[in-house]
């Protein structure tokens, strides 16, 4: 049954004391939950599903409200720095990403736990199914204290089934103000950001929208390589840019020089993948908030309030004329498979994981493992635990609802008005006739001079113009086989390959390297190929197909195991 919480305030901090235990509908983002947990005088863990989110917070603290220090716990933090972190300080408060939770678990029978962002864990449970089945196996036992939080919760039934037998919590707001958008539907979501707001606002320097005038843009988008692409095809400045991603050097290689934006005066034109689309706070008085969101692609089935809801939170300046207004440019592709055939693919992928996993363990049974060969899908649905391969419930838990409750969304053409006190639409321009990739080429080839052409009516195409054009740069020749070019683009100058080829020479399997030295020659590497990132020694995580961190005689070291 749920409980209703009446709040008769603005924020949770204002009234509450401790946060509730159980599986909690906050309902809105930016209601100060997450400082209630933050500055009362319980210990408390929170668990968030990205580094950003966890040194966003710890870096507001100490402040005016809360006095004591805030620990962000991830990657590199070892369980030594937070003994002493908890031996120093008299209330202890832990920000702690989801795969770095087992590090503080030893201290959870004297904390309050609490799972922030909870929406995120179903997710991620295919990105990370050891991690999320461990967060989920630590929330179980401490279930009758542990505190599940989000402003779009997932439902009960794709979530663990104990989950359904603690609290559920509904908060109900007495102050809230409802979003108001300005919405851009569109057959080309990134061709419309690129052509109708980033090159205007370039151009001018500020610019107004249906009564809105802005000088800055925060932009929402989940893809590093569009990020990317945006900023070349509209020739930014990358000092006027910034972006909130993950931290992993694939992503420092692909953001290609554009400054990861940490705290301070926020830039021009701020880009933020998922990893900013939960918790984090940003303060401007000058941003327009955009959200792009692009349903052309199976995996990008994500629910549009969710990021919606999340994304437009971030902006807490209540001074800023343009707070609680944002800027949707959207798609509503209508998928081709139905409900049922998605359903049986999706039926018969468990039953083929059930039967591999028999294979697996008759191979270890007849010492035949040498020769198992996984399907590609088999390990993004199990988890290796105790020498043995389990089927992971929980992600086709997640690709069920994806099917059935978000994937229904669209297909019903998912009314965006419905959730939102009022609208402003702006109409698209009328699109050019029908030409199909391998036209333009040809038209391409025509008449191009040293690869630059007046494109015309035409200029609405843009990423196949971005392809065309970028095919000749890059290679002197186009290809009217639109995948096939796309590859060589792509694929150019791949600096992730030359990075591991140049490690692969400087380190060997099985000898021992000190951190302080591996990374040395790491940084080395990235110097020589001015990649604007400092070494770590988990970067060979990355760069290996298995690393070991040993640890001897007080010294600390990476074993390079596989290559």
């Amino acid at each position: 049954m749920v409980k209703t919480l009446k709040i008769e305030a603005e924020y949770a901090s204002e009234v509450l004391k401790t946060i509730p235990s159980g599986y909690i509908d906050k309902t809105i983002c930016g209601c100060g939950l997450t400082t209630v947990a933050l500055e009362n005088e319980e210990d408390t863990v929170i668990a968030v599903p990205t580094i950003c989110l966890a040194m966003n917070k710890s870096e507001q603290y100490p402040n005016e409200r809360y006095a004591g220090k805030v620990m962000a716990v991830y990657g590199n933090t070892t369980v030594d720095e937070i003994i002493l972190y908890w031996m120093t300080n008299r209330t202890r408060k832990i920000m702690v990403t989801y795969d770095s939770l087992y590090k503080i678990e030893f201290l959870l029978d004297r904390c309050k736990l609490v799972i922030d962002e909870s929406n995120e864990l179903l997710s991620r449970t295919k990105l990370k199914p050891e991690v999320i089945d461990h967060v989920f196996n630590i929330a179980y036992k401490y279930k009758d204290t542990v505190s599940f939080i989000s402003a779009t919760p997932t439902p009960l039934m794709y979530m663990p089934n104990w989950i359904s037998d603690i609290d559920q919590v509904k908060i109900e707001w007495s102050n809230t103000d409802k979003a108001k958008p300005i919405l851009c539907e569109r057959t080309y979501p990134i061709k419309s950001l690129k052509n109708e707001f980033i090159s205007p606002l370039k151009e001018n320097g500020s610019m107004t929208v249906k009564g809105k005038s802005f000088s800055k843009l925060i932009i929402f988008i989940n893809s590093i390589a569009q990020i990317v692409e945006v900023v070349k095809e509209t020739r930014l400045d990358k000092h006027e840019c910034g972006i909130i991603c993950g931290d992993s050097l694939k992503n420092d290689i692909k953001i290609c020089g554009i400054k990861r934006y940490v705290k301070g005066v926020l830039p021009k034109y701020l880009f933020i993948t998922s990893s900013g689309f939960c918790g984090i706070d940003l303060e401007d008085g000058e941003a327009m908030t955009v959200v792009v969101s692009t349903t052309s692609q199976k995996w990008k089935m994500i629910d549009m309030l969710t990021d919606l809801k999340q994304a437009i939170s971030r902006q807490r300046n209540k001074q800023n004329p343009n707070y609680g207004s944002f800027i949707y440019i959207y798609n509503q592709t209508i998928f081709k498979k139905s409900k049922n055939e998605l359903l049986e693919e999706l039926n018969g992928t468990y039953s083929k994981i059930n039967d591999t996993i028999a294979i697996y363990d008759l191979a270890v049974i007849n010492n035949r493992i040498n020769g198992f060969e996984p399907y590609p899908d088999f390990r993004a649905y199990t988890f290796f635990r105790d020498n043995r391969y389990e089927i992971n419930d929980q992600a086709f838990r997640a690709d069920a609802y994806f099917i059935l409750e978000t994937r229904n969304q669209y297909s019903k053409g998912f009314d965006i008005r419905g959730g939102f006190d009022s609208i402003d639409e702006v109409v698209a321009d009328v699109l050019p006739k029908d030409v199909t990739y391998k036209e333009l080429v040809s038209l391409f080839n025509k008449h191009h001079v040293d690869g630059k052409m007046d494109w015309g009516g035409y200029l609405t195409k843009v990423e196949w113009i971005s392809l065309i054009e970028s095919s000749y740069r890059l290679f002197k020749q186009t290809w009217k086989d639109q995948t096939y070019a796309k590859k060589m683009v792509e694929n150019h100058g791949d600096k992730m390959s030359i990075i591991k080829a140049k490690v692969d020479r400087k380190f060997s399997i099985g000898k021992r390297y000190t951190r302080k030295e591996s990374k040395k020659i790491l940084q080395e590497i990235y110097d020589q190929l001015k990649v604007e990132r400092k070494a770590k020694h988990t970067d060979f995580s990355e760069l290996f197909e298995e690393v070991r961190y040993p640890e001897a005689n007080g010294e600390r070291y990476v074993e390079i195991m596989k290559k």
